[in-house]
């Protein structure tokens, strides 16, 4: 009896050891394909990541593809790891898996405890490699990631460029000692352990030898002191380890893709084509094209058509189409065709995070001295200007059709595009309320007068002395200008690179329409004119905005000097004209929906829109990524009443 007890426990611990073996080995072999698939993602976001950034959100989207060599899983693991994680030191993690995984399979032969030393290096590395990427390559925020950018920031306000310096060369000199200092004592047990596993063999034939006898389950021998255990600080650390998301990378709002229904656009042309027909109207061929907001059917008409006659059509048209209403373009500049813009049933939102990561968007932009993202066109293509080659901006609409989001948009796009060494802002805000939100970056991002009490300016007595100031700013950058033999701000900045630097800046008025009905009004249009007619050059822009685009707000003195506008929805034909000088805006169908013109050039949008919760997380973000005071004053200009 007590044999049969005997070998049943035997066999019951063989069988437990033989499933223990199977298990290491399936977990082995995983930890070594996590380490590969790791290593691949993270080497191929280095060069994908600005494609792939933009479509974390869709990961079961079928439609979209990745550009990452492991595909959408591959560019999310490298986006969470290494741009919201510890930056290009997320390399570590590969290793540490590889040689986890190696440890298991080959019983500790090649590698013995270096899984202990390369925990102990993990740890310390991941925390002061991005700190220390951070302070030396500040703009690079793929070698830091957010953890190291974060918590570099912190101890910059604390202890300063130099302090954090200080503090990172004495930190890795206490690590060397320490490390030197138990690499001496523990030499000769390393000796001692390897003597265990030296054979005639030979290495490779014993790596060989082990890895047959653990892939098969017939281990003769195990080492418990070679088992693999995890360090408590190592999980504490992983479980206390804190995602931080960039705002502008918010997921908070989801990305809407177009839905392109094709039953209702041929609907749409049998029922264009059946109305034209009913009015003797010859058409060689009829296109159509799906945007955001509207769908444009381009119509090629016959020789010998009138052109008057399918625009006056415009309201049959719309009733048979059970329309709200249409706009007729006709001819479409550059093209044989005249063009119908039909409202879309729903819409599709176009999301300023969509524009920021494209691909399209940093390429047309790279080049532009102050790039300014006006929308997308009916083709779906970014609409990306130049401030500078405008080189001011009118934007005028009526209540709540996406004026103060426009006008959001285009601050948060030159935010995230441009340093504060390079712009400046001067915001007007007469209601204050609307600009508010933007005082959290007046540090390093606005021109002011000094010993402002406020950094947006919503006193008129204040209005009348900063545009005055202006003036003289411009006035001395002339002469600076004339000294240097140089002809704009662009040339000057190049010649004198390393010594002297003129930032752009820009002037924002949110309601202009308060400060024209003001006592002041004749002082302040003389200056806006004044800006406005020789600012260009110098590096002083002006975007001025109103609710109300009635001829006494928006005179011929202020249009003759803003050949580029943005129109919202109006109310009336009267309204369109004094804006662009033409109809079309009163046809417009809201929330976003807008007219640009610049040089003769009319081209139809869909604004950009940001959410207030993400429009207060990036301001935040700018808040805080430059805590150093660059702030330019101006000279108060004391003035008699």
């Amino acid at each position: 009896m007590d044999n049969k007890i005997q070998n049943k426990r035997m066999y019951k611990n063989f069988t437990k050891k033989k499933k223990k073996n199977i298990m290491e080995t399936i977990f082995g072999f995983f930890l070594l394909g996590n380490s590969l698939f790791l290593f691949l993602s993270f080497f191929s976001f280095i060069f994908h990541w600005k494609n792939d950034q933009s479509q974390i959100n869709q990961l079961f989207d079928k439609d979209i593809v990745a550009e990452n060599l492991l595909g959408k899983i591959g560019a999310t693991l490298s986006h969470y790891f290494i741009h919201c994680g510890i930056g290009i030191s997320s390399f570590f993690f590969p290793i540490f898996f590889l040689l986890i995984g190696l440890k298991i399979l080959f019983r500790g032969i090649l590698l013995l405890n270096i899984y202990k030393f390369i925990t102990y290096k993990f740890l310390f590395f991941s925390i002061w490699i991005p700190i220390t990427f951070y302070l030396i390559f500040p703009n690079y925020g793929i070698l830091s990631g957010i953890f190291g950018f974060e918590i570099g920031n912190f101890l910059i306000s604390l202890l300063g460029k130099v302090g954090l310096g200080i503090l990172v060369l004495t930190s890795f000199l206490l690590y060397y000692v320490i490390i030197f200092s138990h690499i001496k004592n523990t030499k000769k047990l390393k000796k001692e352990k390897e003597k265990n596993f030296k054979d005639n063999k030979g290495l490779f034939l014993k790596l060989f030898h082990n890895f047959k006898k653990n892939f098969f389950n017939y281990k003769k021998y195990e080492k418990k002191e070679y088992a693999i255990n995890n360090h408590p600080f190592f999980i504490n650390f992983k479980e206390k380890k804190r995602r931080i998301d960039i705002p502008i990378l918010s997921s908070s709002i989801s990305i809407h893709e177009e839905k392109k229904e094709k039953y209702i656009e041929k609907d749409n042309k049998k029922k264009i084509l059946q109305i034209l027909n009913y009015y003797k109207i010859g058409i060689d061929q009829i296109k159509s094209t799906i945007g955001p907001n509207i769908t444009l059917y381009e119509i090629f008409p016959k020789v010998g058509v009138r052109i008057s006659k399918i625009k006056n059509l415009e309201n049959e048209i719309a009733l048979n189409l059970s329309s709200l209403s249409i706009r007729i373009i006709a001819p479409i500049p550059g093209k044989g065709s005249i063009g119908i813009e039909v409202p879309n049933n729903p819409t599709t939102t176009v999301y300023m995070k969509n524009i920021l990561y494209s691909e399209e968007s940093f390429n047309k932009s790279t080049n532009m001295e102050l790039p300014i993202a006006l929308g997308k066109t009916v083709f779906n293509e970014t609409f990306i200007v130049d401030l500078t080659k405008m080189p001011h901006l009118l934007i005028a609409g009526s209540t709540g059709q996406g004026k103060s989001v426009g006008l959001n948009s285009i601050i948060v796009f030159l935010l995230c595009k441009k340093n504060p060494e390079d712009i400046k802002f001067i915001l007007i805000d007469p209601k204050k309320v609307e600009l508010s939100i933007y005082k959290k970056i007046s540090k390093s991002y606005f021109a002011m007068l000094p010993n402002s009490k406020e950094p947006i300016i919503t006193n008129i007595y204040e209005v009348k002395n900063i545009l005055n100031s202006l003036c003289k700013e411009m006035d001395k950058r002339y002469d600076l200008l004339e000294k240097s033999m140089v002809r704009n701000i662009k040339e000057y900045n190049i010649k004198y690179e390393k010594k002297y630097h003129f930032p752009y800046i820009i002037l924002i008025i949110d309601e202009f329409a308060d400060l024209s009905f003001s006592f002041q009004q004749k002082k302040i249009e003389i200056y806006i004119t004044r800006l406005a007619q020789l600012s260009r050059a110098v590096g002083i822009h002006l975007i001025i905005s109103t609710q109300r685009p009635s001829v006494d707000v928006i005179t011929g003195l202020i249009k003759s000097n803003f050949p580029a506008r943005i129109a919202f929805r109006v109310s009336s034909k009267i309204d369109s004209r004094t804006i662009l000088d033409c109809t079309g805006a009163e046809q417009l169908i809201g929330r976003g929906d807008l007219l640009f013109s610049n040089k003769n050039e009319l081209i139809r949008l869909q604004c950009p829109f940001i959410d207030l919760s993400d429009l207060q997380n990036i301001i935040s973000f700018y808040g805080k990524k430059n805590l150093k005071k660059t702030n330019t004053f101006f000279y108060r200009i004391r003035m008699n009443n």
